[in-house]
């Protein structure tokens, strides 16, 4: 005869037997969740936007963050991660546990560079800065920043925004990308100098703000020293209204791809749309970003009949009305001094067209 299996007897081990491999699963995911190393080779990286949890998962993966990806792509979609997952710059440490990469993925902080531009920079020199900090590629980022189309977008009438790039300190995050970064300049230039308002005080003067913003590129290269900026702008002001070429060697330099450091007799006769020894007027556009001081003395300068400067022995600038007291001065100043060499420059009889 058949042995009766005891059915609630039966069915009550099934439960506990069931209940303890649940228990044991249970055990090993937790112990996997939080299983990883607590120090490690320290690693910054980027999250793009519009990553998704598969490719999250992969980034933190390749990078020896993380063990069991399987398992950690559960977790993000568990944590519905598709919409907590930041786009930025993390810091991990390899073989993290899950839950700390996690962590740093929900709640840390997403790393920033401070970056510096110092005022008197051109397009080139901000390029290189951000490329150092590695975020932005170089040429590409001058391309767009060197395109009149761009410049465009701002409603400039301007051959590029060279100039627009607002000096300043800035945090940007390297997954900001180009456009964001020259947008972000730009829209700084245009809450400091006040937009329109600056537009207003240009026509006052009998010019339009991008001949302000070039005049002034022109004066910040010209000197770095506050008090002379007024001045400086008063001898170029003098300059354009008796119809004399502006004659700036910062206007030469930028013409010159690669300059070395010294300006030649033929560098300085050597016609290019932004060399102000060879054309009437302002250049085609900003050499340089100016500053707020720079701006103000263009569309403020001093009120002066002075004419002509030139670059004193103790860093200051020597003005003159006339080219007989400024050809003494460059004797005095410049020639004298560098054993009779002007270092470089070509004085001018009159500096008219």
């Amino acid at each position: 005869m058949a042995r009766q299996v005891n059915r609630p007897h039966f069915l009550i081990s099934t439960l506990f037997t069931l209940a303890g491999f649940g228990f044991m699963a249970l055990a090993v995911t937790i112990y996997m969740l939080y299983q990883g190393a607590p120090y490690g080779e320290q690693k910054e990286l980027i999250i793009q936007r519009g990553s998704s949890i598969a490719q999250v998962t992969r980034t933190l993966q390749d990078n020896n963050i993380i063990t069991h990806p399987k398992l950690f792509k559960a977790l993000l979609r568990v944590t519905k991660g598709e919409k907590r997952v930041r786009a930025g710059e993390f810091r991990f440490h390899s073989r993290m546990s899950a839950m700390d990469a996690l962590k740093a993925l929900y709640y840390n902080e997403p790393i920033v560079h401070p970056i510096t531009i110092p005022e008197g920079f051109s397009a080139r020199q901000i390029a290189e800065i951000l490329e150092n900090s590695k975020l932005v590629d170089e040429s590409s980022f001058l391309k767009k920043v060197m395109s009149a189309d761009y410049a465009q977008k701002y409603n400039l009438q301007s051959p590029s925004l060279e100039g627009f790039l607002f000096p300043d300190t800035y945090t940007f995050s390297r997954v900001d990308g180009e456009d964001k970064i020259i947008d972000q300049m730009v829209q700084n230039f245009i809450k400091k100098t006040g937009g329109n308002t600056l537009r207003e005080s240009a026509q006052k003067i009998g010019m339009n703000l991008e001949g302000v913003v070039t005049l002034a590129s022109i004066i910040e290269k010209e000197t770095a020293n506050p008090e002379e900026r007024p001045i400086v702008a008063s001898v170029f002001h003098n300059r354009l209204k008796k119809g004399m070429r502006l004659q700036s060697d910062p206007t030469t330099i930028y013409a010159i791809p690669n300059f070395k450091g010294n300006i030649t007799k033929s560098d300085l006769l050597r016609y290019h749309p932004y060399n102000t020894y060879t054309i009437p007027g302002l250049p085609p556009g900003p050499i340089a970003s100016p500053g707020l001081a720079a701006i103000n003395a263009a569309l403020a300068p001093a009120q002066t009949d002075y004419l002509f400067f030139v670059a004193g022995t103790g860093g200051n600038h020597i003005f003159s009305q006339t080219y007989g007291q400024h050809t003494r001065q460059v004797t005095a100043n410049q020639v004298v001094p560098n054993k009779g060499k002007a270092l470089g420059k070509v004085q001018k009889k009159n500096g008219k067209n």
